[in-house]
């Protein structure tokens, strides 16, 4: 992806926030009896994220303070950080750290912190208007592969797929960024043409677990465009939905937050705390599968194309009903308690009829196919069927 990166000092303010030293670490390493037990370069999970430099020797029962694993998961290595504050440690399995013997330990992390920047990565693909839609991951959690990869290989997919596409209405940015501080930075600089702009967005996160079905978590007014679609997919047990909950997530969280209330949501696939890999070394390639990926991309795309094509429904007599029978829209012989196919409709089914009755009820030059949709509880696929009869019939535009 051909990104520009927008780049944020050190002790910048941004909102409540500021941004804070950048962490250069080179070594981070634990001796017992000159052998190194603890290795940063073979598994960078195995320090603290932000950890401060230190040289010293510690007994075992100091060293414990330093020490974080996982009692439930003796077999992996915890993801631990102290971005915010100073502090020092070393991440390592349970079952290692229960075979620690008595003696002196070595600590070393060779690191530092500099006046140095967050950086961001952003893109875009221009449309037919200037109305946004926002498409964002983090890049922030080393070494894990659905909490982290995931979500960067999709927004790459999506990148390369709505390239290609061959008409866009919206225009689409993409942006990476460290979780948390990098969205606050990006919203500082751009909340007015976001405010403006922005139609719809995601958050793409944990996106190529082992789940058959997307999840996604609604934006907080919960009336997006597309809140709207997954609400629609989730009525048909194709999607997910979860409810906005500002407790819990990632970079959602910040666009949705007071009167900011950005339509922001979020979509996963095997979601974040859901798995016991999460956040730890089992969060790995073998957990994460590119099928998945791939899939995640596709389904994306469909949904976002779908959004592309929302546009509203006008019938071209806008008053009364519409007489159907002379158009062999409607039976000639009508029965309140079958319905014949006949050579007089058609409408292959009494279905149908319905699903012409709610358009030319709600073809107002308001409403469009997904409004229809939800408000009849029919399917797009089953109101686009009929919907091609009255467009070809000259008696729906669009």
């Amino acid at each position: 992806m051909n990104f520009k990166k927008l780049e944020y000092k050190s002790g910048k303010k941004v909102f409540d926030w500021v941004v804070p030293k950048e962490w250069v670490i080179k070594d981070a390493f634990i001796n017992f009896n000159g052998k190194k037990i603890i290795d940063y370069k073979k598994n960078n999970l195995h320090i603290l994220n932000y950890s401060a430099p230190i040289n010293k020797k510690l007994n075992l029962s100091e060293l414990n303070k330093y020490l974080y694993s996982i009692k439930k998961y003796p077999k992996l290595i915890p993801y631990v950080t102290s971005y915010y504050k100073k502090n020092v440690g070393f991440c390592l399995k349970e079952q290692q750290r229960k075979k620690l013997k008595k003696g002196d330990y070595q600590i070393v992390v060779n690191s530092k912190f500099i006046n140095g920047k967050v950086v961001n990565g952003f893109s875009k693909i221009k449309g037919k208007t200037k109305k946004v839609i926002l498409l964002s991951s983090y890049l922030c959690h080393p070494s894990l592969a659905n909490n982290e990869l995931s979500g960067p290989l999709v927004l790459l997919g999506l990148y390369n797929k709505i390239k290609k596409w061959k008409k866009r209405k919206f225009t689409y940015y993409f942006l990476i960024n460290p979780e948390t501080i990098g969205s606050i930075c990006f919203i500082h600089q751009y909340k007015a043409h976001l405010k403006k702009y922005l139609e719809a967005g995601l958050v793409l996160t944990c996106l190529g677990g082992p789940k058959n079905i997307l999840s996604y978590k609604k934006t907080r007014s919960g009336n997006s465009s597309l809140d709207k679609i997954f609400m629609n997919l989730n009525r048909q047990n194709m999607i997910k939905v979860r409810e906005f909950d500002p407790t819990t997530g990632s970079d959602e969280r910040q666009y949705n937050s007071a009167e900011l209330n950005l339509p922001v949501g979020q979509i996963s696939r095997t979601l974040y705390g859901s798995y016991h890999q999460y956040h730890n070394s089992g969060d790995d390639k073998k957990f994460m599968k590119i099928s998945k990926i791939i899939k995640s991309i596709n389904e994306i795309e469909k949904i976002l194309k779908l959004n592309e094509n929302l546009k509203p429904l006008k019938r071209t007599m806008p008053y009364c009903e519409i007489q159907l029978g002379k158009r062999g829209l409607y039976p000639n012989i009508n029965s309140f308690k079958t319905w014949k196919d006949s050579s007089d409709t058609i409408l292959k089914k009494k279905n149908q009829l319905k699903i012409l009755q709610y358009l030319f009820s709600y073809a107002d030059g308001k409403h469009n196919i997904l409004d229809i949709s939800n408000l009849s509880g029919f399917t797009i696929k089953e109101i686009e069927k009929v919907l091609k009869i009255a467009i070809k019939r000259k008696l729906i535009k669009i």
